[in-house]
């Protein structure tokens, strides 16, 4: 499948999921809004029954108008024009409450025209609770001129919310489908990425080792040649180029033993005391029939004194290397490199830079990544598996440091290894 399809497919999917969350979120608000109305429905059809049979009871003539009044969402109030003993409120409400399934903690007040004042808090539980609980609302006086009763729901929003249970249940339900599938895409896509990244790495291999066995089967072809132990220099010539072309086989493969070593854990560093000058002279001397036959220059900055570091030597040297290495090989014309050592109190730095073509800030977070090379298009020209910076972090953090890379393109680049002292 091409990468615009699969690419497409995701958009796809994200608007789908974006779509059934936003609908879903729709109608759990609508059934918020519905169970809201059918509360204030039921409460206020409960407290007109509760002031009608308090009137029954006092034998008052009943008021033609509206006597609920809602004050504001949580707090009503019932005109019931004479005074009433808080017991027989309280009894009336539970009725009424309960015949309606309102089955919420509430509190009331009973206000007294006569001194102006809400006097009588209860608090009272539906819940069957044996729990006591003090009024959690000062029943403010409104300008009545009559008898009348208050009622406060202080969990109103809980209640309304636990009476939505089935939609949140679904809702969640729903939010895991999606988070499944997602995840269920995730390893779809890494899994194609794996699969494009082992292909890559196979091409990259293959082309690796096609052209040292192309040399190494055309030199032996010459050395048949009977004729060629006249010749004793080119025999040797050709001996010499097949050692040098096996060398350089078996160098890859010993990258790849070291990079399958790396992912399960198993580098075992040979720590001793390392004098960082000396290692990275080692490091430039290794570099100097490349750098005659490329043109290219290295220059050393080092401090004077000698900067000490327990380490593995090979490991560093080998780490060091790659970087020179991809510095010499990402270069234009006249590569020049800089391998610069920096020692303070707190840490060990070690600068390779270049004046090469530098790396995208978009590709510098994935350098370090197993197998990852930075896209050039269809411009093959340097060779590599995309194993070398991953095998320098590692050993930069199995010695407890860190690599970093900073870079313009056009401008070069400078990969750091950072090491604390200890």
């Amino acid at each position: 499948m091409k990468n615009a399809t699969i690419r497409l497919i995701f958009v796809l999917a994200v608007l789908s999921c974006a779509g059934i969350i936003a609908t879903q979120t729709y109608w759990v608000q609508r059934a918020y809004v519905l169970e809201e109305k059918e509360f204030n429905l039921n409460v206020n059809t409960a407290l007109r029954n509760v002031a009608m049979k308090i009137w029954e009871m006092k034998r008052v003539q009943p008021l033609v108008f509206n006597v609920v009044d809602q004050v504001s969402p949580d707090y009503f109030i019932v005109q019931i024009n004479d005074h009433v003993e808080s017991v027989v409120l309280e009894h009336f409400l539970r009725i009424e409450f309960e015949k309606r399934s309102i089955i919420t903690d509430f509190e009331y007040g009973l206000y007294d025209c006569m001194h102006d004042t809400v006097m009588s808090y209860h608090y009272v539980q539906m819940s069957g609770s044996n729990e006591t609980f003090d009024p959690v609302m000062n029943f403010p006086p409104l300008t009545r001129e009559n008898y009348y009763f208050g009622v406060f729901f202080p969990h109103r929003n809980k209640y309304l919310t636990s009476q939505l249970s089935i939609w949140i249940l679904s809702s969640l339900v729903l939010l895991c489908v999606l988070v499944f599938l997602g995840y269920v895409v995730f390893v779809i896509l890494k899994q194609k990425r794996l699969s494009e990244v082992q292909k890559d790495f196979v091409n990259n291999m293959t082309h690796e080792f096609k052209t040292p066995l192309a040399t190494i089967q055309l030199s032996a072809e010459v050395l048949k040649n009977p004729d060629i132990v006249q010749k004793p220099q080119r025999l040797l010539n050709y001996a010499t180029i097949i050692d040098n072309e096996a060398s350089q086989l078996a160098l890859q493969v010993e990258r790849v033993l070291q990079m399958a070593h790396a992912e399960k854990g198993e580098i075992q560093l040979r720590k001793e005391k390392i004098v960082w000058q000396d290692l990275l002279r080692d490091v430039g001397n290794s570099f100097e029939s490349r750098l005659m036959k490329d043109e290219a220059k290295i220059h050393l900055e080092m401090p004077e004194h000698p900067v000490s570091f327990s380490g593995d030597k090979l490991h560093l040297k080998n780490a060091i290397s790659n970087l020179v290495d991809n510095a010499l090989k990402y270069a234009a014309e006249h590569p020049e490199v800089t391998i610069r050592l920096r020692d303070n109190h707190k840490e060990i730095r070690v600068e390779v830079s270049d004046n090469g073509i530098g790396i995208d800030k978009t590709h510098q977070k994935m350098l370090f990544r197993r197998f990852y090379r930075v896209p050039t298009g269809n411009i093959h020209d340097v060779k590599g598996f995309g194993l070398g910076l991953n095998y320098v972090r590692i050993i930069a953090r199995a010695h407890g440091g860190e690599a970093i890379c900073n870079s313009k393109v056009g401008k070069g680049s400078i990969f750091s290894l950072i090491f604390p002292k200890i």
